[in-house]
């Protein structure tokens, strides 16, 4: 174990902020509250629900950091969870409650931490759509469907300036266009609906 502000973390946590490149550490110490998010495209949307929902600031403006963290949102939280900071992860369930409650056990239920919260959707969704050469089933259970789920085939076609007549359509496109469709949506002068676990973030 590893103690940081008469609190111990995981030797392994650890090891990994001393390998880990860039300055996500730091932001985390030195922010009044962050938002924990999986990819890049995560942290635009997020970016730009922030300004809607703000009055068009930034939220580095109010001290608030976006920082996405890959797969490694528990490593930080115990960070946020050793020197009290507000943190907010914002996940997807992918399809599996179970397993994101055994996740992030720590922290839900009558384990929840005060200065922590959780953000997700709580409710699975299913579709006929499929995808690949082996027709797997596409997992309505991610940013992308839940952003069409919030708002209309119309709305987020004239966003990325498409034409699909399908919401199966349109979601093929996000799943294979993920940063372009959320650099689109940041860069947007139109405001869009988010879904609720996004909004419970900010």
């Amino acid at each position: 174990m590893f103690r940081i502000a008469n609190y111990e973390i995981a030797s392994s946590s650890k090891d990994f902020f001393e390998k880990v490149s860039g300055y996500d550490t730091l932001r985390l110490i030195l922010c009044k509250k962050a938002i924990l998010v999986e990819g890049d495209s995560d942290e635009l949307v997020l970016q730009k629900a922030y300004r809607d929902n703000n009055n068009d600031k930034l939220p580095i403006e109010d001290e608030v950091e976006i920082i996405s963290v890959g797969t490694s949102f528990l490593r930080f939280l115990e960070i946020a969870e050793c020197l009290e900071i507000p943190v907010k992860v914002v996940t997807d369930n992918d399809g599996d409650l179970e397993f994101l409650k055994r996740k992030y056990n720590n922290y839900l239920g009558k384990n929840k931490k005060s200065n922590i919260e959780i953000c997700y959707e709580e409710e699975i969704h299913t579709g006929s759509l499929t995808t690949g050469k082996d027709n797997k089933p596409f997992n309505y259970n991610t940013l992308e469907p839940a952003l069409l789920r919030a708002n209309s085939l119309e709305k987020l076609n004239s966003i990325f300036d498409t034409k699909y007549e399908t919401e199966d359509s349109l979601l093929k496109y996000m799943k294979s266009n993920k940063t372009d469709c959320a650099l689109k949506i940041f860069s947007s002068q139109n405001k869009i609906n988010y879904p609720e676990f996004i909004m419970r973030a900010l």
